[in-house]
C-alpha cells in the first residue's frame, strides 16, 4: 500500500506543480470556482468513512494535503496569453485554437456584474467560466486573446 501512496503523491504532486504554473500566469482572472474544494471533501469525507485512510503514514499524509492543496489551486481560473485555463482535475487549459464559439451571457445580481461565458471547442464541448465584469469588458479582453476567428454570441437572461 505504501508503494501506492508513493506513485500517487508523485502524480499528484506533478500535477500540482503543473496546476500552479498555470494558474500563476493568468492575466484576467475568472470567479473562483468553490465547487472543486468541495467535491474534494466529500472524496475525503467518502474515503474516511469507508475506512480508505485508517493507517496513517507520511505518505498519506502528504496524498491528503496535496489533494487539499490541488482543490484550491483548482478553483482558480482565467485567461492567460497563450491558453484559457478552465477549473478541472482532468483537463486544465484549452489552447485558444482550439475554441469554434463563445457565448457570453449577463446574470443579473444586486452586486456585482456578472458575466458566464461558454467556450464551445471543435469537438463540441463546453466549458464555462464566471467573470464578476461587465459583458463590455469581457468582450473586449476575449478579443484580444481569442482573434476575431472566433464568434462571440451575447445573450441575456430574461
Amino acid at each position: 500500500m505504501t508503494l501506492l501512496y508513493i506513485a500517487l503523491c508523485i502524480y499528484i504532486v506533478g500535477y500540482l506543480f503543473y496546476s500552479w504554473y498555470w494558474q500563476a500566469i493568468i492575466d484576467y482572472r475568472a470567479r473562483f470556482r468553490i465547487s472543486s474544494v468541495l467535491w474534494a471533501l466529500v472524496f475525503l469525507s467518502l474515503g474516511f468513512s469507508l475506512d480508505y485512510f485508517n493507517d496513517p503514514n507520511l505518505m498519506m499524509n502528504i496524498f491528503i494535503a496535496a489533494f487539499l492543496l490541488i482543490s484550491i489551486v483548482d478553483g482558480f481560473s482565467g485567461l492567460t496569453k497563450k491558453r484559457l485555463v478552465i477549473s478541472g482535475y482532468f483537463k486544465r487549459t484549452i489552447k485558444y485554437s482550439d475554441l469554434a464559439h463563445i457565448t457570453l451571457i449577463q446574470v443579473p445580481t444586486t452586486k456585482k456584474p456578472t458575466v458566464m461565458a461558454i467556450f464551445q471547442t471543435n469537438r463540441r464541448q463546453a466549458y464555462y467560466l464566471r467573470f464578476s465584469k461587465q459583458v463590455s469588458d469581457v468582450i473586449s479582453v476575449l478579443r484580444k486573446y481569442v482573434g476575431t476567428n472566433v464568434g462571440i454570441e451575447v445573450r441575456q437572461i430574461m
